[in-house]
């Protein structure tokens, strides 16, 4: 699997702010932190911060169980510019759910071991490395998005180390990982990244099973997908089998496999 690195993340607190700029600079718009907001968990699903100097309106969205419409299958608004669709890990079309689960509430994707967006090293007895789809579209382009994920468990997974493979049985504990890759209106890819805690805004979000928020500083954006890695990021992650995942309801993995999955909590950006 092709290692990925993280492209344009911002180490500090973006998700309430305010903007002072005085015109519209793209990716060097200034942000101001203006108070320390845990983790997202009420029943507002967006809302308008209000605009700056610049016209540039911020955008805060939060996943909620009211945005799931016909059993999640097609498109789902979220907001009149933001619509959520997702795939299979064959890239066939797939149902999004709503999963609380866990203590972190947040949208995924329905099938495989959770609903959740998985990762497979093998699926349906085939090696295919691949994660589940979770695609946010916006109808007008956005910019400077924060993607606040969860579920994403610390020390979770196995990596093998440096020089050795997951079969020499000599691993470190890593955390669960995913990913982003963001396009233009013309398809063209513009971005991606990794979603790990090294590269989160602030870490570990209180409180929270593995929550985190992850700072997007590109403009231009039609197209953002999200998908779970391999666990740490890396080509060396080594799932493991576990017990009972064969039996859950929304099993179609054909396997036990355990590997990186998470869902997507709440969503930022300006217009």
């Amino acid at each position: 699997m092709k290692k990925l690195y993280p492209f344009f993340l911002i180490p500090f607190l973006f998700f309430s702010f305010s903007i002072a700029c005085s015109e519209d600079t793209g990716m060097d718009a200034e942000v101001v932190e203006s108070s320390d907001q845990g983790d997202t968990d009420d029943d507002q699903s967006s809302t308008d911060e209000g605009t700056g100097d610049d016209n540039t309106s911020l955008i805060t969205l939060t996943a909620t169980p009211d945005i799931i419409l016909n059993n999640g299958e097609g498109e789902q608004d979220w907001n009149d510019n933001v619509f959520l669709t997702a795939k299979r890990i064959n890239g066939s079309p797939a149902n999004i759910v709503y999963e609380s689960r866990f203590r972190d509430n947040g949208f995924g994707v329905a099938g495989g071991r959770w609903e959740q967006i998985d990762y497979y090293y093998e699926y349906q007895g085939e090696i295919v490395e691949a994660s589940e789809q979770l695609i946010v579209n916006f109808r007008q382009p956005v910019k400077n998005i924060v993607l606040q994920v969860g579920q994403m468990d610390p020390n979770e997974g196995r990596q093998a180390k440096e020089g050795t493979t997951c079969d020499d049985n000599d691993t470190v504990r890593v955390d669960e990982s995913g990913k982003w890759t963001a396009y233009n209106a013309s398809g063209q890819e513009i971005a991606t990244g990794i979603l790990l805690d090294e590269y989160s805004i602030e870490g570990k979000l209180p409180d929270s099973m593995g929550s985190y928020r992850f700072q997007l500083a590109i403009e231009n954006v039609s197209t953002l997908v999200i998908e779970a890695t391999q666990w740490g990021g890396q080509e060396r992650g080594c799932p493991t089998s576990r017990a009972g995942y064969a039996t859950q309801a929304l099993n179609d993995s054909g396997n036990t496999e355990n590997n990186s999955e998470f869902n997507l909590m709440a969503l930022s950006y300006e217009n």
